[in-house]
């Protein structure tokens, strides 16, 4: 209802202010218990009318015929001892609106808001003033409109001879709200909702009368959210709701607040359950996810333990502003801005931070669950649900999870393949399928993660006993798509009998839904026994993906294999080389993977460095063994090498069957290139990217 959203400004009352009664004894104590509240509003003024505001609690138990509301108002200071009268209309949320006519242009008048009751209690609001003006209002259009901000301006006219007046905007999400609606400046305005429609008039204010221009209307451009992955249970989004850069502080929301205006400070006004992820969840509700198949919401209190937990704490200045940065062990990190807290209409910034969850405090409802942080320390707290906090969204990973019964599996085309059928509108999964095929959807990448179970002793006696799988997809419009040709590359993997298995495909644009979508295993069907003991369980579809593993540039470096004087070799870690001694046991926490492992590397130096006679061409390749030794990798693969002539960027890849924790060993050997450089000294390399499909 429009008091919810009444102007703090207006200095509103709570209680009664005055009463007459011609028999106190018949009276009193009856009325006293109808009528709990009467507030004197604003006035939309003119030359010579005003309509006037205000409200009455509460009026539900009596008869319309019992009761009279309105306005009294004149030129003397106390209208409520001799002045006029005017009878007005109150809707059933006890909303009053009255008008006023004949007034003398240029005069103050003070009014206030009566409501009688059986002809003869009267109770009345607060007294406040307006003057009647020949002020004119021309609401402009709003200019320079993104996603959180807008800027406003009016022309404003006829002041002259006006002692003082005030000029702004209301803003609202209703027209019908615009009386009652928050005042802004005259100005760019920030922390607006993304792809929202709100609504706006400038106004001339002299006294408590206001004179409005036209209201307008304007939508907020749609934001797609970035997110951020700290190797948490969630990503977290890059910057504050209400914001577009990670330095700006958004918006402050009481909590539950859908709108972002609300300026109420009773707890009662704001939502007393859990609401993260739900309808009272605005952050839920926003159209800031795009493309992904995944809804973003309120962190869980939950969530923002483990981001305290989980990450180092550093207080820093991004652009200007303070505020803390949350650093993951993958390297990636967020900057939250110390942005203060709001207590109606009051901002205060006292260098920390506050952020919602969607959470209840579990001793005391009155109070919901944050993050707050300053300049010393990060932690768990908790706020009054009325206060105004800026909100951070999360958002799960992007991950379907097929129902494995409608899963069709088998030698489905007769070629002897092993096909898994995800979904296949040819098929019979097109009548019952095991996903949605319209929650497919990424621009970047989708990995699918399989696992077979009954192949290992049901293979034939002549069996080859190793297999290429790779991944069949085509979204709705037959593009982007991805046919695996069944030989090993970056994107297949190789099944050696029961186990867990990683495919994936990538894309350079946008994927919507599927019309094919299998994974095939090629010759497997044709060597199984017994097709009735093999079960197939598809554990995961990862849409876009973070597959990319953190590097230690520091330790990376050039250096002859062994000391053999032939071969060179770009090692990434070595527990028995530089590396080890510099950064002992590095990646054993934060390198966890299974399936692929993929290298892309820069490499100079080599050019016009090379001895008479050198061969120009040099054969490269992976090596790899986890923490444990096992599973491990030391070249002679028939796929994944490349061929170094010379300066440039270059990929090295192989597919590791099993769980990959950790690292002992880990490098790229480049045969024969350091017998043949003129000064190995002059090689520089770098590591640009590890690319792991099957991270854990």
């Amino acid at each position: 209802m429009k008091s919810r959203y009444l102007l703090s400004i207006l200095a509103l009352a709570t209680g009664l202010f005055v009463a007459s009664c011609e028999d106190d004894d018949d009276y009193s104590i009856r009325t006293g218990q109808i009528v709990t509240s009467v507030t004197t509003g604003s006035a939309s003024v003119t030359a010579i009318s005003a309509e006037v505001q205000g409200t009455v609690k509460d009026l539900s138990s009596v008869s319309s015929s019992s009761y009279e509301v309105g306005v009294i108002y004149g030129t003397s200071a106390d209208p409520t001892t001799a002045g006029t009268k005017q009878v007005g209309s109150v809707d059933e949320s006890g909303n009053i609106t009255t008008t006023l006519s004949d007034l003398s242009t240029g005069t103050v008048y003070y009014y206030a808001t009566y409501v009688t009751l059986q002809g003869k209690v009267t109770y009345f609001g607060s007294i406040e003033s307006f003057t009647a003006t020949q002020a004119t209002v021309v609401t402009n259009d709003a200019a320079d409109v993104t996603s959180c901000k807008a800027t406003f301006s009016a022309e404003i006219s006829g002041t002259e001879g006006l002692s003082e007046y005030e000029s702004g905007l209301k803003l609202a999400l209703s027209s019908d709200d615009i009386t009652s609606a928050n005042s802004v400046e005259l100005t760019t305005v920030s922390g607006l909702l993304p792809g929202t429609t709100y609504y706006y008039a400038a106004y001339v204010k002299v006294g408590n009368g206001y004179v409005y221009g036209v209201t307008k209307s304007l939508t907020t451009e749609t934001q797609e959210m970035e997110y951020v992955d700290l190797g948490l249970s969630v990503l977290w989004a890059s910057c504050n709701i209400g914001a577009e850069t990670a330095s700006e502080s958004g918006t402050h929301f009481g909590y539950g607040d859908q709108t972002g205006l609300l300026l109420e400070t009773s707890v009662d006004d704001y939502p007393s359950t859990n609401i993260a992820g739900t309808t009272e969840d605005i952050i839920y509700n926003l159209s800031i996810d795009s493309s992904s198949p995944m809804k973003s919401q309120m962190p869980t209190a939950t969530q923002i333990a483990e981001l305290i937990s989980g990450t180092t704490q550093e207080w820093t200045t991004v652009d200007g502003v303070e505020g803390m940065r949350f650093t993951a062990s993958n390297g990636n990190s967020i900057f939250l801005p110390a942005a203060g807290y709001r207590d109606g209409e009051t901002t205060t910034e006292d260098g920390a931070g506050y952020y919602w969850s969607g959470s209840l405090n579990v001793t005391n409802s009155e109070y919901a669950s944050t993050l707050n942080f300053n300049s010393t320390t990060a932690k768990s707290g908790s706020s009054m649900r009325s206060l105004g906090l800026s909100l951070r969204s999360v958002r799960p990973y992007a991950e379907l999870t097929p129902e494995s019964s409608n899963i069709a599996y088998g030698d489905l085309e007769g070629n002897g393949r092993l096909r898994i059928e995800i979904y296949n509108i040819y098929g019979s999964t097109s009548s019952n399928p095991p996903i949605d095929p319209s929650s497919i959807k990424f621009s970047k990448n989708m990995t699918v993660t399989f696992t077979l179970s009954g192949i290992t002793d049901n293979l034939n006696s002549d069996a080859v006993g190793s297999y290429v799988a790779g991944l069949e997809y085509a979204d709705e419009s037959w593009d982007p798509s991805y046919w695996s040709n069944l030989a090993m590359t970056a994107y297949e993997a190789t099944v050696t009998g029961d186990g867990t298995y990683t495919v994936w495909m990538e894309t350079s644009y946008q994927a919507e839904g599927a019309v094919v979508f299998c994974v095939d295993i090629a010759g497997l069907a044709a060597d199984i026994t017994d097709m009735s003991q093999v079960g197939v369980e598809v554990n995961s579809i990862q849409l876009d993906a973070n597959i990319e593993q953190a590097i230690n540039a520091d330790i990376v470096e050039f250096v002859n294999k062994d000391g053999n004087g032939t071969d060179g070799r770009i090692e990434i870690y070595n527990e028995y080389g530089n590396s080890g001694k510099n950064a002992n046991g590095y990646y054993n926490e934060s390198l966890s993977f299974n399936g692929m492992m993929i290298v892309d590397f820069t490499i100079s130096g080599i050019d016009g460095n090379l001895v008479d006679g050198a061969a120009g061409s040099y054969n490269t390749e992976l090596s790899y063994a986890d923490a444990d030794w096992s599973p491990s990798y030391w070249g002679g693969g028939s796929y994944g090498n490349a061929t170094v002539t010379g300066d440039g960027s270059y990929r090295v890849y192989t597919y590791l069957n099993g769980d990959c924790s950790g690292a002992v060993v880990w490098t790229i050997e480049l045969y024969g290139l350091w017998q043949d450089l003129v000064d190995p000294t002059a090689v520089k390399v770098e590591v640009t990217s590890v690319v792991t499909p099957g991270k854990l």
